[in-house]
């Protein structure tokens, strides 16, 4: 049995996954669940979505996590090693496998590179700004943001390192990591340098044609494995665009949604679907754990301490 580990409002990333032929017994569990365990399953057991949880949720998670290994399971993702957002994409610049840097705008860094968009440390909600041309632009985008009710600690400044795969059509390619296994995903094609949802039949035959051939040959696994070393990360989904002809990496995405194509104006992007989802299936029978009904019990002062509290907190009445 697989155990994956989300915050309990973004379960529904793993919806469809039930769908796929073969795919093994896995069960979702929240941190608030796990957090307040009094024990839990022998099983692979997956963290996720880190930058949607407090620091206290960070610390006990990753408290678990080590007990889990003690006791001997497979744990993927350590929620004390794990790189997020910006430290991942700075240690990608520094290492030399990004060309583009990325800035702490509470830090006080500002870009040596224009242009740049802004957009947040935590969660997944997109860019905040358009591309924005120089400093004092910036400057005043950072300052709109903060008048809506952004924190600064929030921001970041990104620099642009984009390439379209065709004049007006931006491409971003997808590898899942799933321990030792790299699964290419299906491409998002938008007509936007900010490619995230995708347009419906906008890249045309010969761009889905190709996109089929990535799944079937995997042939950016090899390039994109070091920026999962590098961020530590053991599952997840870097989301990538060719610049150059070598891959940017400008995320990895722990809890990312496995979203599903059940119609489509062409056929072969049915076929690649079909064939992302036996090889996900595939990948993860390679991290499973048979059930053998044993459990592992939390126990630990730290854990205690929680749930006293947890309780406390239910049973007081604020008054205003």
């Amino acid at each position: 049995m697989i155990c994956f580990v989300t915050t309990a409002s973004h379960a529904d990333t793993f919806k469809h996954v039930p769908e796929f032929a073969g795919v093994p017994r896995f069960r979702l569990y929240s941190y608030h669940q796990l957090l307040r365990a009094r024990s839990v399953p022998r099983a692979t057991w997956v963290f996720t979505d880190f930058d949607r949880l407090g620091f206290w949720e960070l610390e006990l998670a990753a408290r678990i996590h080590r007990k889990m290994r003690l006791d001997g399971m497979r744990v993927l993702n350590d929620p004390a090693r794990l790189h997020q957002r910006f430290g991942l994409l700075r240690r990608l610049h520094q290492a030399g496998y990004n060309r583009f840097d990325v800035c702490d705008i509470q830090a006080g860094e500002w870009p040596r590179r224009y242009p740049v968009f802004l957009r947040a440390q935590s969660a997944h909600r997109g860019v905040f700004s358009d591309l924005l041309p120089d400093q004092a632009a910036l400057a005043q985008e950072i300052e709109r943001n903060l008048a809506r009710g952004i924190p600064r600690r929030e921001l970041i400044a990104v620099e642009y390192c984009a390439e379209p795969a065709r004049d007006g059509l931006f491409r971003k390619l997808a590898v899942f990591r799933v321990g030792e296994v790299m699964v290419p995903a299906i491409c998002v094609h938008q007509s936007h340098w900010m490619a995230k949802y995708g347009e419906r039949g906008v890249a045309g035959a010969d761009l889905y044609e190709d996109e089929y051939r990535i799944v079937e040959e995997n042939p950016h696994a090899g390039d994109v494995r070091p920026a999962f070393d590098l961020g530590e990360i053991e599952y997840g989904r870097a989301d990538f665009g060719l610049v150059g002809g070598r891959p940017q990496v400008y995320e990895i995405n722990t809890n990312p949604m496995i979203a599903v194509i059940r119609a489509h104006p062409f056929a072969i992007r049915l076929e690649t679907q079909k064939l992302f989802e036996r090889r996900f299936a595939e990948a993860l029978h390679t991290i499973d754990t048979p059930d053998d009904g044993r459990r592992l019990k939390l126990k630990g002062t730290l854990f205690r301490k929680q749930r006293r509290r947890d309780r406390w907190m239910t049973k007081e009445r604020w008054v205003i």
